[in-house]
């Protein structure tokens, strides 16, 4: 029987990263490869579902390689809808926690989408955090697809070090953002200071609709990290 009870749980941080992404994408890379990308991020969830959003503001030292400008910013927002909530029923069995009924919302410079498909959160060892989410997916540039988009935060070693990130995949490009990080100063319970890396990979295969080359962006970006 489900609790009638409203469970609520909020997170956010600012992450400031640098790296030489120099490799061949409109979209991420630069003409001299330096880039200072700032990230704010907020998960919150409650009985109803859950709620994740981000948006990048990204500076280019020179300019980006395939135009003129020097700044850009995208963002993206994905609600969740909790089924077992939603049915009165609770739906986890072995290592299903929840499902759900998910969206999401993705902005950019002439760039938008809008996905709507079901999401699964799991129970596996040495996660905090391990979900996905499978969509259709609606955009006004390139062709419409499906997309997986699979999440995770490790349990941390030594109360300390852990690992967060994401890959998308569709069939046509695949986007992973791995962070590796040490808590250096614990403020408080929920506030804390972390410094590492993130290792970030894109890969797009060659379509009519740019130009007949593989896209590759594979890049190891400085960051840091203060959530709360």
């Amino acid at each position: 029987m489900l609790s009638s009870a409203t469970f609520a749980f909020s997170t956010s941080n600012i992450q400031l990263l640098y790296g030489d992404f120099d490799g061949n994408s409109y979209v991420y890379d630069t003409n001299n490869g330096a880039k200072t990308t700032i990230t704010a991020e907020n998960f919150t969830s409650i009985e109803y579902g859950t709620l994740y959003m981000f948006a990048d503001y990204c500076i280019a030292d020179d300019k980006f390689k395939y135009h003129d400008d020097k700044t850009d910013l995208y963002g993206e927002i994905a609600p969740r809808i909790n089924l077992s909530t939603l049915s009165g029923k609770d739906l986890s069995h072995s290592i299903v926690k929840q499902l759900y009924v998910s969206f999401q919302y993705n902005a950019g410079d002439k760039y938008n989408a809008f996905l709507y498909g079901m999401g699964v959160d799991l129970e596996v060892g040495g996660f905090d955090v391990l979900g996905v989410d499978m969509y259709r997916k609606n955009q006004n540039i390139g062709k419409d697809t499906y997309q997986l988009t699979a999440f995770y935060t490790t349990k941390k070693l030594k109360d300390m070090f852990y690992m967060t990130g994401f890959v998308d995949w569709t069939e046509y490009d695949v986007t992973t953002q791995n962070q590796f990080l040490a808590d250096i100063l614990k403020v408080s319970d929920m506030q804390k200071l972390s410094i590492g890396t993130e290792w970030h990979y894109y890969t797009q295969k060659p379509l009519d609709l740019n130009f007949q080359t593989r896209v590759v962006t594979n890049v190891f970006q400085a960051m840091i990290k203060y959530s709360w």
